[in-house]
């Protein structure tokens, strides 16, 4: 085959396998839960132990305290505000606890939240019925549920004392 019949088809080749590409993905990988592709939480200050009035003194306002039934080895679980967004904090005994029952409690109510969207946006509905979670971060004995994404709660742990 000469240069001349070979180029229309490497022309041709090459135009399938960008469009391929360009079609394929919409440049975001499939993360789950995280900001900016990662995956995994930011875990934080593994030897301290939390309580609802070390994050009010970082600036969280506290609204509403949760039932731990549904919520497995929580000691506590509060609803509340920072940076005019919407952060749940769930206490553990430890840290150990946090991590083996928090963050699987976490994906388990950002996948619900997820489940409960429309056109791929997620919904918060007032009332106190559903809000919709879509990170966490697990800091010492608490996981924190961040509405939309872990920027509010990482600002949230650095004011922590």
């Amino acid at each position: 085959m000469t240069i001349s019949r070979a180029l229309p088809l490497i022309l041709i080749s090459t135009a399938a396998v960008l469009l391929a590409a360009a079609c394929g993905t919409d440049g975001v990988a499939d993360a789950g839960p995280g900001s900016g592709g990662d995956t995994s939480p930011p875990i934080t200050r593994t030897d301290q132990i939390f309580t609802p009035e070390s994050f009010t003194q970082a600036g969280w306002k506290k609204s509403k305290q949760y039932d731990t039934e549904t919520v497995p080895r929580s000691t506590e679980i509060w609803y509340g505000f920072y940076n005019q967004k919407n952060v749940e904090i769930r206490f553990y005994t430890n840290h150990e606890d946090a991590l083996e029952f928090g963050i699987s409690s976490a994906e388990d109510s950002i996948e619900g939240a997820v489940k409960r969207s429309k056109g791929g946006r997620l919904l918060d509905f007032s009332g106190g019925s559903f809000t919709a979670y879509a990170d966490y971060v697990v800091t010492g004995n608490a996981v924190l549920l961040c509405e939309l994404d872990r920027t509010p709660c990482e600002l949230l742990v650095e004011r922590l004392e």
